[in-house]
């Protein structure tokens, strides 16, 4: 962890990597530092270091060891953040936190990995992390965007709030490519070995048609899901992408294997994406939903790529999009907001303001037993589910809305 008024390199501002120092009595660190590893914050997979098989002494907290073909060992993190040396070991620090405000004299904030901000956010200023990020202070007339979970403990205005965006793509592409690093391995490897045997005999074999000749007979499947996460990752758009390195590697190792012929070196584009997934995707076993969890908002664009959590007195005309879930519990609910849901939502009331209604839309296709919940709800809000629109026209308790033979099925006391 990292916090302002720290050493530089405690801050992972200078990487020190070119003169790798050893651990007392160690004698020479057993890893050299990767070409252009010295970069403020990395991406997971990011190669930083490389050595033989005692290289692997110098993976440190977040950094995990990979082995390659050859008895090659590359140090790789494998987790977004900052890269620093302590010791003859590489780390990444995951976790900066900034001990006052983010305002006018510390300017906006970008950063890899995780971040916490003790203080509040002042208005005009932009906070961004790859990972999760925590306010608990207030935040005004900010954009404040989180690759992993979002919260924010205090009140929020006028502000523009992404959570979970880069975390929910990991999720998409962990199914297809998750666990992939070694079957790509294998892949580059035999297609060495064939291209070296038939030369053996006198036959001229390029790499390109050793992988043309590989992929689909040795490998059944492998074009498929590489094919299929370079399209999760392709249908992301803007900075929505959150993982550029993972995206990039595998849209080069599809052409590789697709189209081998097509580039100019196909096995060093497999090497790389199989040292890529190794580090960041070593699982097909998808990380957790990202989750954003705000207090109280009012006036806000929110974007959640998970479950949205209103924590404390809920959100007053705000224009909301949530992929997962929606609970507002506590205060006035969900209040005169435009809100698109992909899932449930549970709320404790549902009402417009000063004449402007409440619109919430339930995306959620089939049949759900309860897609709405809600404790009470009020005149003029507007519900849209299974295509329908149902304007509520007078109070009503204990409401349930389900899909019911895919039409919207509305009860209450």
């Amino acid at each position: 962890m990292a916090r302002d008024g720290a050493p530089a390199d405690a801050l992972g501002v200078s990487l020190p990597l070119a003169a790798a120092p050893a651990a007392p009595g160690r004698g020479h660190a057993p890893w050299r530092p990767a070409p252009g590893a010295g970069a403020q914050g990395v991406e997971a997979g990011t190669l930083l270091g490389v050595g033989g098989d005692a290289a692997r002494e110098g993976a440190g907290e977040g950094v995990v060891a990979v082995e390659r073909p050859g008895g090659r060992v590359e140090l790789r993190a494998a987790r977004d953040g900052a890269p620093r040396v302590a010791d003859g070991r590489l780390i990444v620090d995951a976790l900066r936190v900034v001990e006052g405000h983010v305002d006018r004299s510390r300017g906006d904030l970008a950063v890899h990995g995780a971040l916490v901000v003790e203080g509040q956010i002042a208005p005009g200023r932009t906070v961004a992390a790859t990972g999760g990020l925590r306010v608990a202070g207030n935040a005004d007339r900010a954009v404040v965007t989180a690759g992993g979970a979002l919260v924010l403990e205090g009140r929020v205005s006028a502000s523009h709030l992404r959570g979970g965006q880069a975390a929910a793509l990991r999720r998409r592409l962990a199914r297809p490519l998750g666990g992939l690093g070694p079957q790509l391995d294998a892949l580059a490897e035999t297609a060495r070995v064939l291209a070296g045997a038939a030369a053996a005999r006198g036959r001229a074999v390029s790499d390109a048609d050793a992988l043309a000749a590989l992929a689909g007979a040795r490998f059944p499947g492998l074009a498929e899901r590489i094919a299929e996460g370079a399209e999760a990752a392709a249908a992301a758009s803007g900075d929505d992408r959150g993982r550029p390195g993972i995206a990039a590697v595998v849209r080069a190792a599809r052409r590789a294997v697709e189209a081998p012929a097509s580039v100019a070196d196909p096995l060093a584009a497999i090497d790389e994406a199989a040292g890529v997934l190794a580090a960041a995707l070593p699982s097909a076993r998808p990380p957790a939903e990202p989750a954003m969890r705000v207090a109280l908002a009012a006036s806000c664009a929110i974007e959640a790529a998970g479950s949205l959590w209103l924590t404390g007195a809920g959100a007053t005309d705000c224009d909301i999009a949530v992929a997962g879930d929606l609970f507002a519990m506590g205060g006035v609910g969900l209040r005169a907001c435009r809100a698109t849901v992909g899932r449930r939502v549970r709320a404790r009331e549902l009402s417009g303001r000063d004449g402007r209604p409440l619109e919430l839309a339930l995306e959620t296709h089939g049949t759900d037993d309860e897609l709405l919940r809600a404790d009470v709800v009020q005149p003029g809000v507007v519900l849209v589910a299974g295509g329908e629109r149902i304007r509520i026209d007078r109070r009503r308790a204990d409401v349930r809305l389900a899909l019911v033979g895919g039409r919207p099925q509305l009860t209450s006391s």
